[in-house]
């Protein structure tokens, strides 16, 4: 079963949307974090730094655009990002006092921002192409 989407303004409205949810979840992490400390185990947190090196070595290695250091600096970001998404999501679902308004104007003001993000990465990737 194959899903596709043709319209372009609705492929950017899901972009922007996906990628402000997962800016608001970084956002509720860091609070998380910073309130109660890290959302999960240490050993979790060493596994997922494990397995984002190794694919990032491997990557790099594949590619031959890097190094060791390079695939620590990938695999910290990598572990440090997916730490926060989860904090995030917990923080949401069970301590958040967020009323529905706050929510929605944080939402909206991500969406803004993402689309702008994209909007400039799509700049920037087609003057690299030529």
């Amino acid at each position: 079963m194959e899903f596709r989407i043709e319209n372009y303004f609705i492929k950017a409205f899901i972009a922007s949307m996906l990628l402000a949810l997962v800016m608001m979840a970084i956002a509720l992490g860091l609070i998380y974090l910073f309130r109660f400390g890290p959302p999960i185990p240490p050993s979790v947190i060493l596994v997922m730094t494990a397995v984002s090196f190794v694919l990032s070595a491997s990557f790099f290695e594949r590619y031959e655009v890097g190094s060791i250091m390079w695939s620590t600096l990938v695999s910290l970001i990598i572990t440090f990002l997916l730490t926060l998404v989860s904090g995030g999501v917990i923080y949401f679902l069970s301590v958040n006092s967020l009323g529905w308004e706050e929510f929605l104007s944080s939402l909206a003001a991500c969406t803004i921002i993402s689309m702008a993000l994209l909007n400039h990465l799509k700049r920037i990737l087609g003057t690299i192409e030529c």
